[in-house]
């Protein structure tokens, strides 16, 4: 094995929480419009009964298409971020970057797309389906949860 200093479950837990902010953020920006076309068509308004012109009825379908784009693309972001993210030269997500942390492959070279993309997949259906399977670190000296041992990958200290 080769001599990386691991980095522990506390600086990844803080560098997940950190990217999630970081996600939030952007989708609160994506979202705060569609509020304002709502309030704008006067669905959002005390007054409103229900009863819909064409129009109304129109613009309210294009709206609700739309959201439910943003909401399909707010399901498969994280996914995309990690992968694109832990596949850079950086080797780490925007959290993973402040905690000054990266992931590597077990022999110590970077990962492919591919891989990062396996990684961050498993990552977020593993912590989609209970949260708790993060703490698989804390049981191997490797410190490795399922999506590193899926794509044998450590995360380490820069």
């Amino acid at each position: 094995m080769n001599n990386f200093r691991l980095a522990g479950f506390g600086k990844r837990l803080i560098a997940y929480i950190l990217d999630f902010i970081i996600l939030s953020v952007g989708f609160t920006l994506i979202f705060i419009p569609f509020g304002g076309i709502f309030a704008f068509l006067g669905f959002a308004s005390p007054g409103f009964d229900g009863d819909l012109t064409s129009g109304e009825a129109a613009a309210l379908a294009a709206t609700g298409i739309s959201f439910i784009g943003i909401i399909l693309l707010a399901l498969v972001a994280p996914i995309i971020y990690d992968g694109l993210m832990i596949a850079s030269p950086r080797q780490a997500t925007l959290g993973m970057n402040i905690m000054r942390i990266k992931v590597v492959k077990e022999n110590g070279e970077m990962l492919n797309s591919g891989e990062s993309f396996i990684r961050a997949l498993v990552k977020y259906v593993t912590g989609q389906f209970c949260f708790l399977l993060f703490l698989v670190c804390l049981f191997n000296k490797e410190e490795q949860n399922l999506h590193d041992l899926a794509a044998r990958t450590l995360v380490i200290e820069e």
